[in-house]
């Protein structure tokens, strides 16, 4: 007996770019009928799935999620936009393993974000987050800054003896589950490594079959000896190479991307395996502090706030935003860190405040080190490009904390509820620049394959029964800039190892299958 038995939907598996016409039979947590449709009495529960396109769970290969799922509806905006699947750890911050300098940034970070914090290693986090239970799936990557930054005393002088620690620390999180590394090499204390030890670690992933996927040193004026770095540690330490959302930032950059697709192919023609995300905006959203001189964060943040009350300092910040030809009009504070904030842009608030932009981040800085911004920064063209490469992942690049946190602390980017509901609205069922069977497949089968997750992805017998149905013709982005918490529409259906969560578009909170997918 099947417990659930879908008929009549067109039917796009994952693989197959092109529409098919079968039925879907469900038990337990797997697909275990896939062709003809057997008689209606043979499942406890027929779906018609009349005029619905019918599709593997999406999977969102760049999240942050992490703290948020002991958090209530931790989910409910990933859900919505039909995602099964979150790979989290990115840009270089992981939730583990936690070594002993990081103990009073989480004491801090669990009082503030309302969790409990109980583990240390990746292990340990695992069994918590499982005994708490999860919405969906979930991997993921260790963080390069969490491994220096529970280890390493001084960001800028690491012994070899805290680089072995962070790699045997690197070594059995790998042989707990983890998917690879990751490094953010724009935010401290990630920033202040030099490539070889970021090679030394990334050996480690590889011995362990994981992958390095990089927030590359700069996404701006050196965007493209970056990408030659992150090709690099591809080379030198024998790894799969994901650089994690790429783009072209700020008008000075733009029409960089198609020569950077052109590296990644001439790395693939010399036998590297190299490959890109990107998400579906034209906007950033990063902390400001990002923004300013890395040198100002060589002590930690906690040191920040004195550095830029020092004359020398400011001028220095100042001096170096304004050598960026950083603009000001579009960049918009998305928290409570200066008069009249969330919802103004830097020029706003230098306005309100009479003086020059950038000694107004400066200012807003030293009121609020981690503020946050929402940027728009990105090329319409290099998106298209990059989004239309036919091998590029699609993902979100959303942080749920603080969207499910008691303490939120400003809005999200739209992008966190409506990342995956976009990318198929405005690039495929809206007038068709990807076929949609292909932009399924960039977004399902495709990241399962490159990630190294076995059976999720696709529509096929013995595979995990994640699978999301969707009404064509309602499917829509409702989150904006201006009010982002807006869940998605369009998602009829929503199965998560075989558990519905979403029912003619109502979500159920009241089951959590999800389950910790680990490197096989």
């Amino acid at each position: 007996m099947l417990d659930y038995l879908i008929l009549n939907g067109t039917i796009f598996d994952g693989s197959n770019v092109n529409p098919q016409s079968l039925a879907i039979g469900i038990q337990g947590e797997r697909i275990v009928h896939v062709g003809e449709a057997p008689t209606r009495s043979s499942a406890r529960e027929v779906i018609d799935a009349r005029d619905l396109f019918v599709c593997p769970g999406f999977i969102d290969t760049h999240a942050s999620t992490g703290l948020g799922y002991m958090l209530p509806n931790a989910g409910d905006n990933k859900l919505y936009q039909g995602v099964t699947t979150e790979v989290i750890g990115n840009c270089g911050t992981s939730s583990a393993p936690i070594g002993d300098l990081l103990l009073p940034t989480m004491d801090e970070l669990a009082e503030q974000i309302g969790f409990t914090f109980q583990w240390r290693t990746l292990g340990e986090w695992f069994t918590q987050i499982e005994n708490y239970g999860l919405p969906f799936n979930i991997a993921t990557y260790i963080g390069h800054s969490t491994l220096r930054a529970g280890v390493c005393s001084n960001a800028l002088e690491v012994s070899s003896r805290e680089i072995n620690q962070m790699a045997d620390m690197l070594a059995q999180a790998m042989s707990e589950g983890s998917l690879g590394l990751s490094t953010g090499l724009v935010y401290a204390p990630g920033s202040f490594a030099d490539t070889a030890e970021i090679i030394t670690l990334a050996k480690v992933a590889a011995a362990h079959g994981g992958i390095y996927v990089s927030h590359i040193r700069d996404e701006r004026q050196n965007l493209e000896t970056s990408i030659d770095e992150a090709i690099e540690i591809g080379r030198e330490a024998n790894i799969s190479v994901l650089v994690s959302h790429l783009k072209a930032a700020e008008k000075p950059n733009w029409g960089k991307i198609p020569g950077i697709i052109k590296k990644i192919e001439d790395g693939r023609a010399a036998g590297l395996s190299l490959n890109y995300e990107i998400y579906p905006y034209t906007a950033v959203s990063t902390k400001l502090r990002t923004f300013i001189p890395k040198d100002t964060l060589k002590d930690g943040v906690k040191h920040l706030v004195e550095k830029l009350e020092n004359d020398d300092w400011r001028k220095h910040s100042s001096d170096w935003l304004e050598y960026r030809e950083t603009d000001y009009d579009a960049m918009m504070l998305i928290t409570e860190s200066a008069p009249g904030a969330p919802g103004m842009s830097i020029t706003e608030v230098a306005e309100k405040t009479g003086t020059h932009p950038s000694d107004a981040v400066v200012d807003i800085l030293i009121n609020d080190p981690d503020a946050w911004i929402v940027y728009h920064c990105i090329s319409q063209d290099d998106l298209d490009t990059g989004v239309l490469w036919h091998d590029s992942i699609i993902c979100s690049d959303s942080w749920s904390y603080p969207v499910n946190s008691p303490n939120p602390i400003g809005n999200p980017h739209p992008r966190t509820y409506g990342a995956f509901t976009r990318f198929l609205e405005q690039y495929s069922l809206g007038n068709e620049r990807i076929p949609f069977g292909h932009a399924v497949r960039k977004i399902t089968s495709y990241p399962a394959e490159w990630l190294g997750i076995p059976q999720r992805g696709e529509i096929a017998e013995g595979y995990f029964a994640d699978i999301t149905i969707l009404d064509p013709a309602n499917v829509k982005e409702k989150a904006t800039f201006k009010v982002p918490r807006q869940f998605s529409q369009g998602t009829e259906y929503v199965w998560v190892n075989g558990t519905p969560m979403i029912r003619h578009g109502e979500l159920d909170n009241n089951v959590l299958p999800g389950k910790v997918l680990k490197n096989q």
